[in-house]
């Protein structure tokens, strides 16, 4: 064997076995092995058993390999974040638990139905768990029968891989990325009883923008070029999010001038797709108007629309007033549900709320529908994902003034080219 091919088997074992065994008393033994004919794989599982990891660690399935609807899962992971809620079924309130693992290929967000006494920073060796797609996306779940037992080994690290913002997806693990802070705020959260603080932000590059977060005080400056390396992407209902910590390498860069970091502007079809996106620009057609347009009352604690006079939470209360439109826009690739709020609604219709609450039900949805059904609007804002698909929350909306005449011209334009 090279002995470049050597030193590679020895290093992927050092990785996993840590300090148990020097590289020299390694190479000793591999080598001893390969005298006597054993095959290479082989040898290496010997030795990994001999200095106490598992036998079938080789055995174990990569998170990159993971697809939905697997049982009998086995993996080899460390645990980068775990936290509890609380979750409503079939009428009772129980403890969930829910985080992120991984492994040298990737992540994946895990759930678990019951304590698991494992902390951040463990590595453990799941058998018996199982998957599930949720919100396009492969998660592992604990069950009963699912086995985890702790380990004394490090987790071997991929070589950090570049990637531009509007690249990123959930599950990636080891990422580098050079972008500018855009906003950054430092805040306190509970992790599981213990109060931690955390960095929150945007960050952006020339392809676009992402939420952030940072576990640990990098002195990060708004405005400031980074280059971060070591990084992962989870994913908060499809919005990819770079998350790092004091595993990770910040390196402020002197570079003269700003990186632009534009709107970008997506198709429906892929934000459907890719399960949601942070600040994009739509662009598509009301071609319905849903049930609760008009004038609602809110609750003043939760902000929860009242049914009734009932806050889903807090029950009878004395209502906020608010208006909104919900519809449904189309983009001729794809179709995404929208609530514009009371400002953005004033905005569609031309009328403020004094104008608005003057009018019967049947007069406003009269006027939505003269002002915006059937016709193009351009959105900024956030594509979300839940159980009912792409829901984008707004930040900006204009109406869209078509020339028909152009339009018209340019479409003959396009049929001429394709004769």
């Amino acid at each position: 064997m090279a002995t470049e091919d050597l030193k590679t088997h020895i290093e992927e074992l050092l990785n996993i076995l840590g300090d148990k065994v020097t590289a020299e008393e390694l190479e000793k033994e591999f080598r001893r092995f390969l005298e006597y004919g054993v095959p290479i794989e082989q040898a290496k599982k010997t030795l990994l058993k001999k200095h106490g990891v598992s036998s079938n660690y080789q055995d174990r399935t990569l998170i990159v390999d993971l697809q939905p609807n697997e049982k009998n899962v086995h993996i080899l992971a460390e645990v980068l974040s775990i936290n509890k809620k609380h979750a409503t079924v079939r009428g009772k309130t129980r403890e969930i638990y829910y985080g992120l693992l991984r492994d040298e290929s990737g992540t994946i967000p895990f759930t678990a139905w019951k304590d698991l006494e494992i902390e951040k920073g463990d590595v453990i060796e799941v058998t018996n768990a199982y998957t599930r797609e949720w919100q396009g996306n492969v998660q592992l779940n604990f069950g009963d029968r699912v086995k985890i037992e702790k380990k004394e080994m490090e987790i071997p690290t991929s070589e950090p891989k570049s990637y531009k913002i509007k690249d990123l997806h959930p599950g990636i693990g080891s990422v580098e990325l050079e972008g500018v802070i855009l906003e950054v705020e430092k805040r306190n959260v509970d992790v599981t009883g213990e109060e931690k603080t955390v960095f929150s932000g945007i960050i952006g590059d020339e392809t676009g923008k992402t939420p952030f977060t940072a576990w640990y005080d990098f002195n990060l400056k708004k405005e400031g070029r980074y280059k971060i390396k070591g990084g992962y992407i989870k994913s908060w209902r499809g919005i990819p999010q770079l998350v790092f910590d004091e595993n990770a390498t910040v390196e402020e860069l002197d570079v003269e001038g700003s990186v632009p970091t534009p709107i970008r502007r997506v198709p429906l079809h892929i934000l459907v797709e890719d399960g949601g996106a942070f600040d994009v620009e739509i662009e598509g057609t009301v071609i319905e108007l849903q049930q609760g347009s008009g004038l609602i009352n809110r609750c003043p604690e939760c902000n929860r629309v009242l049914i009734n006079g009932e806050c889903k939470i807090h029950g009878a209360v004395e209502g906020i007033e608010d208006v909104r439109i919900k519809c449904i826009v189309d983009d001729g690739t794809g179709a995404a549900s929208i609530s514009f709020n009371r400002e953005q609604t004033e905005k569609l219709i031309g009328k403020k709320m004094e104008e608005i609450k003057e009018m019967s039900e049947g007069e406003f949805l009269d006027e939505i529908r003269d002002k915006i059904l059937a016709h193009p609007l351009r959105i900024r804002g956030n594509a979300l994902t839940d159980s009912f698909g792409v829901t984008f929350i707004p930040r900006e909306v204009v109406i869209v003034e078509r020339n028909i005449v152009d339009e018209t011209f340019k479409l003959q334009e396009k049929l001429r080219g394709l004769q």
